[in-house]
């Protein structure tokens, strides 16, 4: 048993760029976290479950005020009593240092299948099992999130034991889900949410005219874009309402439709499925693969895409019957509460009873009055940037960010001159060959990082040159990449490369108050 003094009750550690089920999962549960008093640090560890520059997603910004939670990087020493870990790849793709967290329990949330139905192997359980114990010093708990992804873990190995439970999603109901007294609609309103990805629709047409038909007898609704269905058809039939991903709330849409059809490509297996229960929480009569009736039981009803048809229209003839089904379908949302994963934790010891007051990083603070928890910021600008960006930089190094300001370039702006710490001019100004200029600058760099000890690096340019990110590989510290435009199609595969060595990477279109965060306080 570790030190009983602890910083933090929970860390809730994954890649918080995903977008979908496992950031909103993450963020349901943190959420819940804060209500019963428990203290939360939020770690974002870069993995390789995305080679996409992304920023992070708004479902874990929107938790990142509540009280009790607490932004830390990898680094930050913390004393936990749970450690949760969202998605094993996050885990066992990372080449970040964790040795500064110290936990009574890791908790590796499998929230994903292990293998999927074509035989596609998404993750090593037992390669991931033994680097969490050489990381952490002892055996997680693995948890998968349904049946169905503890079934492909087993599938895949036997020998990694198991969580007795699964660790199903939380699902806060909505207030503005109520029972259904009648159908939406005069004629049958068939609707879907997912997002827009190849694995999320059937693999080809016929399959989703059945599920989703175009006949004046259905109004079909499309929350999430049907690009993929238009490639399959050749168009998107003219009977559907087609809405972006994002476009509408899912609360609003749901409350819109009277079945929530789910049909998807043969080869997924859905881990969870946070759409479908939030399409039961509405109230919605669902139709989805057979295999999900392990999950979800009487809640919903289960057909192959030729037979949606059928079933819609049987449930369509009977009002009492789709209300019967409508009601049970609500009855088994509401036991996906919150109180699930506060009880689950109090099991592993954070108390809510017994919540700790947190001693680490601050609390977040408005804009202007941050500090650098770990030294100053080593800001290094290469090349052409933003207005916005430097508007950034300089607005927040005046208000008081300790920055240690780098520039690379042909040459200084005049009205920049003050604020430059180190100005390093480009080989081509000095007339040296691209070697001496890169030992040259490795140089000035070391020497720099020697005397002044920066908490973390903050590179800005469209594509980090060699002797960048040489200097940069050396350094323990936490690094961020604030992406300048690039007009090089062809560098896009060199930017996916480059992007494995920052931890956080923020694209140039990035909101304005998410890049003066990052700037300001350093949410990596």
């Amino acid at each position: 048993m570790m030190n009983t003094e602890y910083d933090v009750d929970v860390i809730q550690m994954s890649d918080f760029r995903l977008p979908g089920g496992t950031t909103s999962s993450i963020a349901e549960e943190v959420r819940a976290q804060s209500e019963a008093g428990l203290s939360t640090a939020m770690v974002h560890l870069t993995g390789a479950v995305t080679n996409y520059p992304l920023a992070w997603s708004s479902h874990i910004r929107k938790v990142l005020d509540l009280p009790g939670v607490r932004l830390c990087t990898p680094h930050t020493p913390l004393r936990a009593k749970v450690l949760v870990i969202r998605h094993p790849t996050v885990l066992y793709s990372t080449r970040i240092s964790l040795k500064n967290m110290h936990v009574d329990h890791v908790v590796v949330v499998a929230n994903h299948a292990a293998i999927d139905a074509a035989g596609t192997q998404h993750y090593d359980v037992a390669a991931t099992d033994a680097k969490a114990r050489e990381v952490f010093g002892k055996a997680p708990i693995w948890a998968p999130i349904g049946p169905v992804v503890r079934g492909t873990m087993l599938q895949q190995t036997q020998d990694v034991p198991l969580r007795e439970s699964d660790w199903f999603n939380i699902f806060s109901f909505p207030v503005a889900f109520e029972k259904r007294t009648d159908f939406v609609g005069d004629r049958p309103i068939i609707g879907r949410h997912s997002r827009p990805q190849r694995g999320k629709w059937p693999d080809n047409g016929a399959d989703i005219l059945a599920a989703y038909p175009n006949s004046d007898e259905y109004q079909v609704c499309i929350l999430g874009g049907a690009q993929i269905a238009q490639r399959l058809l050749g168009q998107v039939p003219e009977g559907w309402e087609v809405i972006p991903f994002g476009g509408e709330d899912p609360t609003n849409f749901l409350k819109r439709i009277d079945f929530w059809v789910y049909m998807h490509h043969p080869d997924l297996k859905e881990a969870f499925g946070r759409a479908a229960m939030e399409s039961l929480a509405a109230g919605c009569v669902a139709v989805m693969p057979p295999y999900m009736e392990e999950l979800f039981g009487d809640a919903a009803l289960y057909a192959q895409p030729q037979q949606v048809r059928r079933l819609i229209d049987e449930y369509a003839a009977n009002k009492e019957k789709f209300l019967a089904q409508s009601h049970r379908a609500q009855d088994f949302a509401r036991c996906f509460s919150p109180q699930m994963h506060i009880d689950r934790l109090a099991a592993l010891g954070a108390d809510p009873s017994e919540q700790v007051g947190s001693t680490i990083a601050e609390s977040r603070v408005p804009f202007g009055q941050g500090a650098a928890a770990q030294g100053p910021t080593l800001l290094l600008i290469e090349g052409e940037q933003t207005e916005r960006t430097l508007s950034a930089c300089i607005d927040i190094s005046e208000a008081g960010q300790d920055f240690i300001w780098v520039e690379v370039g042909e040459s200084l702006p005049f009205e920049q001159a003050p604020r430059v710490t180190v100005f390093v001019s480009s080989a081509r100004r000095m007339n040296m060959t691209e070697h001496v200029w890169n030992e040259y600058f490795n140089t000035h760099v070391t020497a720099l990082v020697a005397r002044t000890h920066p908490g973390r690096v903050v590179y800005s340019g469209a594509l980090p040159t060699k002797p960048v990110l040489d200097s940069l590989k050396g350094m323990p510290v936490d690094k961020v990449w604030i992406q300048q435009p690039q007009h090089n199609p062809e560098a896009e595969e060199h930017a996916l490369k480059a992007s494995m060595d920052f931890h956080t990477v923020l694209a140039p279109d990035v909101p304005t108050d998410e890049l003066r965060a990052v700037l300001q306080e350093g949410l990596i």
